[in-house]
C-alpha cells in the first residue's frame, strides 16, 4: 500500500539539481511542501543561501516522500539514481524532470521498481522564466497510480495547464520530447535558410519574417523565437553540445530512415565543431550565417 499524498499534508520533497530551472522549481515547491535540496556543485548552494541544503546525497533520499530529479541530462541522472535508489524508502515517488535518453529511463525504472519505488518521467518544455513563472509544459508517462501522485505536484509547476499525458511506460515522455526538440531545431534551421534566400534576393528579414509566420510554412519557431534571433539572440539557456545529444539520441532510436533529421543533426554537429560547447540553442542558425557571410537582424 502507497502512501495516500495530498496537498493538504505537506510533502517532505528533496530536488536533486539546483541549477537554472531546478532552482525556480524548487522555490515553488517550497509554498506547498516541506522541500530539502541538493547538487553536486558547491556554487549552488552560495547562490541560493536560503533554500534548505541537505549536506549529501544520501541524506536527501533518505528524507524524501518525493524524490525529484533536475538534472542537465542522461548521463548526470544515471550517476545520481546509482547512489540514490538503494537509499530512497520503500513506496517513495520518483519524479524525474531531466530531459535524458529514453533507454535510460527505461533501465532506471526498472531498477527502481526492485527498490519499490514508483517513477513518473515528467520532461519539462520551457524557458528559466517560465519555469520562474509556474508555466511550464511537461510530457508526463507513468503507470496511472504514480501519475496521479505526481500530478498535484506538477500543477504548481503548469499553472497554465501545461500537463500532457503521454503514455504508461517511464520512457513515454521522453520519446515524445525527444521528437518535439528535434522538429523545433529542424524548423529553426530550415526558417533560417528560408529567412537568408529571401535576404539574398532584397528582402528584409523583418518583413519575410512577418509574411512566412502567417503561410502555410509557419511554425512555432517564427511564431515565438524568430524575434529574439532577429535581435541578435541564440537563446543561451541551453549548450549546442546538449542539442547534439539529443539529435544524436534520435539517431539511436529511429526505426525508420530520417533524412531532414539526419540534415539537421549534421549541421548542428557542425555547429558544435565551429563553436565548441557554447550556450546557443541557434548556434547552428549562427553557423549558416558565417557561412552567407551575413546577418538576420531586425531592420
Amino acid at each position: 500500500m502507497y502512501p495516500d499524498h495530498s496537498l493538504a499534508v505537506p510533502l517532505r520533497i528533496g530536488v536533486v539539481g539546483v541549477g537554472r530551472m531546478g532552482e525556480p522549481i524548487a522555490r515553488t515547491l517550497t509554498r506547498s511542501h516541506w522541500v530539502q535540496v541538493f547538487d553536486t556543485d558547491p556554487a549552488r548552494k552560495v547562490a541560493a543561501p536560503d533554500l534548505a541544503w541537505a549536506d549529501t546525497l544520501q541524506e536527501l533520499a533518505a528524507a524524501s516522500d518525493v524524490f525529484v530529479t533536475v538534472l542537465p541530462g542522461p548521463g548526470e541522472l544515471r550517476q545520481v539514481m546509482a547512489e540514490a535508489l538503494p537509499l530512497l524508502p520503500s513506496g517513495v515517488l520518483w519524479l524525474d524532470l531531466t530531459f535524458g535518453d529514453p533507454a535510460v529511463t527505461r533501465d532506471l525504472a526498472a531498477h527502481a521498481a526492485q527498490h519499490d519505488v514508483s517513477v513518473v518521467s515528467a520532461p519539462m518544455g520551457g524557458s528559466v522564466d517560465e519555469a520562474a513563472q509556474n508555466t511550464l509544459v511537461f510530457f508526463v508517462s507513468g503507470e496511472e497510480f504514480a501519475v496521479t501522485r505526481a500530478l498535484p505536484i506538477l500543477d504548481t509547476l503548469a499553472t497554465d495547464g501545461g500537463i500532457r499525458r503521454a503514455g504508461a511506460r517511464a520512457e513515454d515522455g521522453q520519446i515524445v520530447k525527444l521528437l518535439a526538440n528535434g522538429l523545433w531545431f529542424a524548423h529553426a534551421v530550415a526558417a533560417a535558410e528560408a529567412l537568408l534566400i529571401g535576404q539574398g534576393l532584397g528582402f528584409s528579414p523583418t518583413q519575410l519574417h512577418h509574411l512566412l509566420r502567417d503561410s502555410a510554412g509557419g511554425s512555432r519557431f517564427l511564431d515565438e523565437h524568430a524575434d529574439r534571433l532577429l535581435q541578435g539572440d541564440y537563446l543561451t539557456t541551453f549548450g549546442v553540445d546538449r542539442v547534439v545529444e539529443e539529435l544524436d539520441t534520435i539517431t539511436t532510436m529511429a526505426q525508420v530512415p530520417t533524412p531532414v533529421l539526419v540534415a539537421s543533426s549534421s549541421l548542428h554537429h557542425a555547429a558544435l565543431d565551429h563553436f565548441g560547447p557554447e550556450l546557443g540553442e541557434l548556434l547552428a542558425v549562427k553557423l549558416l550565417e558565417h557561412r552567407t557571410g551575413r546577418q538576420l537582424r531586425a531592420d
